[in-house]
């Protein structure tokens, strides 16, 4: 008998899992490569002004500083391109993305390691290390880099009709008055934008809790009716406590006034057994009177009369 078996075929659902992973796991692996906008998601500038650049010519005789300026200048212009390359931004002209891929080919992109972005991460920590203990603070604040951020902001100025941002200290006063303009209607255009975005968010979000919001209303209701009632029975119980005061304060009174009475009423009583006792007393000193004169012992119907008899003999 033949025991060898075939091997087993790998189910295809499977297979596309494994396939997405290693896609996924592969495009993490090149986005930990690419910019911190490109890996955050931030917004980006849909031309990159390389006007910034010195002119060949200027580059002869730079300082060390301000060859070092022109390096990172350079790889921070390298950077945008490539990433607008790569990633285009909404409304980038297809003939702009053209020139981009040319520029590429005659200066082409170097692939930066793993290694060296974590040597040149140390590098970045160690120097901000070495400013902080130069100027003496530690961790700024979120509202201290805000506050950087707005004073460099308000350093530059967007001219609409050129296309492009300048000092704002060389701008003319027309220039101003445009820009401001400008952005006065950006906002408004946002405004308009955001408002009618909330206003279909609201509409879907009533659709969505409609049901939710009638219950809640219905709950509402019937809690302000329980505190209402809690009110109430508040106000009685508070009535009813100042109630049980007073009478806590006037049964002893009433209690002692009964029992007074109670006394009252068991001294008369006495007094009555005991004039009672005494006319009991008195009638058998008197029967006995009797009998001793008359030698008969006379009954009570003899004693009373003759209508007490004929009363008697009637009952």
């Amino acid at each position: 008998m033949d025991t060898s078996t075939e091997p087993a075929i790998e189910d295809q659902a499977d297979v596309d899992a494994r396939l997405l992973a290693e896609q996924e796991a592969k495009r993490k692996r090149e986005l930990e490569k690419r910019s911190q906008v490109i890996q955050r998601s931030l917004p980006r500038p849909t031309e990159v002004n390389t006007k910034i650049l010195r002119p060949q010519s200027e580059k002869q005789n730079l300082t060390e500083q301000q060859q070092a300026e022109e390096l990172i200048k350079h790889e921070m212009i390298t950077m945008q391109l490539y990433d607008s390359v790569k990633d285009p931004v909404p409304g980038q002209s297809q003939h702009k993305l053209e020139q981009l891929q040319s520029y590429f080919k005659a200066n082409p992109y170097e692939e930066i390691s793993q290694q060296e972005l974590a040597r040149a991460k140390k590098m970045l920590c160690d120097e901000m290390e070495v400013v902080k203990e130069r100027m003496s603070h530690g961790e700024l604040p979120l509202n201290v880099y805000a506050q950087v951020w707005q004073e460099c902001l308000g350093q530059v100025l967007y001219l609409p009709s050129q296309h492009r941002y300048t000092r704002a200290s060389l701008a003319s006063k027309k220039d101003r008055l445009e820009s401001a303009e400008k952005r006065l209607e950006q906002n408004r255009r946002h405004m308009g934008k955001e408002a009618k975005r909330c206003g279909k968010i609201e509409k879907k979000l009533k659709i969505l809790t409609g049901g939710y919001q009638a219950r809640a209303q219905v709950l509402i209701k019937q809690l302000h009716d329980t505190y209402s009632q809690i009110d109430l029975n508040s106000i009685s119980l508070s009535t009813f406590r100042f109630l049980g005061e007073q009478e806590a304060i006037a049964v002893p009174r009433r209690l002692e006034s009964l029992q007074d009475d109670v006394r009252r009423q068991m001294d008369r009583e006495k007094e009555l057994q005991q004039k009672y006792a005494s006319l009991i007393e008195e009638r058998d000193s008197l029967y006995n009177e009797i009998e001793q004169i008359t030698g008969v012992r006379p009954t009570a119907q003899q004693l009373l009369g003759p209508e007490h008899e004929l009363e008697g003999e009637a009952h």
